[in-house]
């Protein structure tokens, strides 16, 4: 995409970099719009010189997507989303189902960013040495895919413009159309790259004047591979991909829609990468494709899985994401239309609650909000699909714990909790109780009904009264399995317990009682929201949302090495991986609600 997702500084549009490494800075003007052919005549799709026409096999111009991929990969994940004008985004499909872009030549303020984030890992302190380390990684690929027959830096690097994009467009898996689209700045070079690695039963075909190399035989069906050099860009895929998109031209159809327009608008910045997927279109591609499948497998014993059907009203029309690097985080961003259901109210934005009644060592923290009105309109949204359970089965099932509304109805905000402390792992809910009767009951009920199947089933139930609150707990034997090391189950050995309490406001249930016991224990100023890892974590994703995560990757990376401490492979981690996982604090993700469109954000922290 051009305009990336998030929050971030706009560039002046068609000031990218461009330098001799595709990853340098640079005042070498670089084409980033659509790019005029080098005309022999006056049309606008006239061949290019001869000496710079293209002879490219669909094998390499996969290999060269790959090398790009991979390059991203050593710059820690460029492959999503992207800002500032594109190259290759003009040459896009409109009906494109899905659309993916690869920024490898960092515009905008992503290569200083991405450079200040990288200097926090081992060897990476130096940022001048960047780029030869990337083109040293990037030789070792390309001669390791190519037998050692070929490399980046003499081969690919003079010519590549550091843009990749990826379009399918077919919602009819018997003829997919797909098309690669890679950036060229060096016509010449890429012509005389190409010309040698074509294949000898190549056959050629000029279509508006562009040459299209096919390495397929004459006649071939439509989906056959093809591959065409037009001016600054290469085109790749199937051949009537590559023709469809010779006839549009730089025209900017994907681009110019509606719904492109709207996630451009919605979130800006430049980018490392993104993605946009037409949602209706891909589902229906999806079903197609699990139909088409459905067919190929009769008679020979395959049974693919079918698409679920569903109400096509309830699903977006598109969702975008895009990646990008702050210098001391990376925040993947999602950006889509709000859905909006006749007759169920709307989610609402707020900043989290419960964090505050949780235990500071929390390692990892999941939040919805508002579970019980949520639990309500999704059920009504499967009684509306095709084939989805109607109201009567719904209810015949809830209707053992008092029916849906003093089921789920009396939840609120619900937190899927996991602690870690000196006694190991634990985990459990934490809910919020919009009506205390209700849940109140429910516990009741539950409680009675283990009592009702003790005896019979070797379940016991006890009840303990700690910090004024009555805990009951219920254990049952777990056999001969083991438990894993390090996992706290509050049980003897051999078995497991779930506990729960309620207090004024919330549902607490655990496995173990060292769970609930730990929660009725948090007194502010010691919570899990007392905690600035917590804080700047969430600040970055999103405080105020329908929903949110918090992981505390060094305390669960701690934990976890203390688990291994002597096993066999501790000191390879210990030198090789693990300098390069001391330096990440955090990832946490968010998503909000609006009026027309909806946002998430996942965030990688740094110390």
């Amino acid at each position: 995409m051009t305009d990336p997702f998030g929050p971030g500084s706009a560039t002046e549009p068609g000031a990218v970099p461009g330098a001799a490494s595709q990853l340098e800075t640079t005042t070498e003007a670089v084409p980033t719009a659509a790019v005029e052919v080098l005309a022999g005549d006056d049309s606008p799709n006239a061949p290019i010189a001869a000496g710079h026409r293209s002879r490219l096999r669909w094998g390499i111009a996969a290999v060269v997507t790959a090398v790009v991929i991979a390059g991203g990969a050593l710059g820690f994940a460029v492959l999503a989303s992207g800002r500032s004008a594109s190259a290759v985004l003009p040459w896009a499909p409109a009906d494109a189902v899905v659309y993916m872009e690869i920024r490898a030549d960092l515009p905008g303020d992503q290569r200083s960013n991405l450079l200040a984030f990288l200097s926090k890992f081992p060897g990476f302190a130096d940022q001048t040495s960047f780029d030869t380390k990337a083109d040293d990684g990037l030789n070792r690929l390309v001669k390791r895919m190519s037998n050692d027959k070929h490399d980046f830096s003499t081969e690919i690097k003079p010519w590549f413009g550091g843009q990749i994009g990826l379009a399918v467009s077919a919602t009819d898996p018997k003829s997919p159309g797909v098309l690669a689209i890679v950036s060229v700045r060096d016509v010449t070079a890429a012509g005389t790259w190409l010309k040698a690695l074509e294949p000898a039963n190549s056959k050629h075909e000029t279509y508006h004047g562009v040459d299209i190399v096919e390495p397929t035989e004459a006649g071939a069906p439509a989906q056959a591979s093809a591959y065409a050099l037009d001016g600054s860009v290469i085109l790749a895929g199937t051949l009537d991909s590559v023709k469809a998109a010779i006839t549009r031209g730089p025209s900017g159809d994907l681009a110019g829609s509606a719904g492109f327009k709207t996630a451009q608008g919605a979130l800006g910045g430049d980018e490392l990468g993104s993605v946009f997927v037409d949602v209706k279109s891909y589902y229906k591609l999806m079903t197609n494709m699990g139909s088409f499948m459905s067919g190929i497998g009769n008679g020979t014993g395959a049974s693919p899985l079918p698409m679920p059907t569903m109400n096509a009203a309830l699903l977006p029309g598109w969702v975008a994401l895009r990646l990008r690097a702050e210098s001391d985080h990376f925040v993947l961003d999602s950006v889509l239309p709000t859905v909006t259901v006749p007759g169920q109210p709307a989610q609402q934005n707020h900043q989290a609650i419960i964090p505050a009644s949780l235990p500071a060592d929390t390692v990892v923290e999941y939040e919805i909000h508002d579970v019980g009105s949520l639990i309500k309109t999704t059920l009504t949204q499967l009684e509306a699909q095709p084939g989805g359970p109607t109201a009567e089965q719904v209810d015949s099932v809830a209707t053992y714990l008092g029916g849906v509304d003093k089921a789920a109805g009396w939840i609120g905000d619900a937190d899927v909790v996991v602690l870690h402390d000196q006694a190991g792992f634990s985990g459990g809910l934490v809910a919020q109780t919009k009506d205390a009767t209700a849940s109140s009951n429910l516990l009741v009920e539950l409680k009675n009904l283990a009592s009702l199947s003790a005896g019979q089933t070797g379940v016991t139930v006890r009840t303990d009264t700690y910090a004024g609150q009555t805990i009951t707990i219920i254990a049952a034997d777990l056999g001969s399995g083991t438990v894993p090391t390090g996992l706290n189950l509050g049980g003897t050995p051999g078995q497991i317990e779930v506990a729960f309490t309620q207090t004024r406001d919330l549902v607490i249930v655990g496995v173990g009682e060292p769970f609930v016991k730990a929660v009725l224990d948090t007194k502010p100023g010691s919570s899990l929201a007392d905690r600035p890892a917590y804080q700047r974590s969430i600040n970055m994703a999103g405080s105020n949302n329908v929903g949110q995560a918090f992981v505390d990757l060094t305390a669960l990376r701690t934990a976890l090495e203390t688990i291994a401490a002597g096993q066999s492979g501790i000191a390879a981690y210990d030198s090789d991986i693990k300098p390069f996982l001391v330096p990440i604090e955090s990832i946490a993700l968010s998503g909000s609600v609006g009026s027309d469109v909806s946002t998430g954000r996942i965030v990688l922290v740094l110390k």
